[in-house]
């Protein structure tokens, strides 16, 4: 999947939450954070830490691939430049 945007991946991560039927305080209990700190990253994601995002990933089992644009299938590469 290919994520392009803060909220994108906040949403990918709250599906994934809720498809592992955990709630925010059960995630901040696997990764030693506060619930607030889980809600943030839901709801304001482009405010969060790195280290906290790898923190959430982690409690619900995901990680990130980075690949080059040019390597990316042609129907999903991004044009757009930031």
């Amino acid at each position: 999947m290919f994520i392009r945007s803060p909220k994108e991946l906040a949403l990918l991560v709250i599906n994934q939450r809720k498809k592992l039927k955990l709630s925010q305080t059960g995630v901040s209990n696997l990764v030693g954070l506060k619930q607030k700190t889980i809600s943030g990253f839901e709801n304001n994601p482009g405010s969060t830490k790195l280290e906290t995002l790898f923190r959430i990933l982690s409690a619900l089992n995901l990680d990130i691939e980075i690949v080059p644009k040019d390597d990316a299938p042609p129907k999903t590469r991004w044009k757009e430049e930031w």
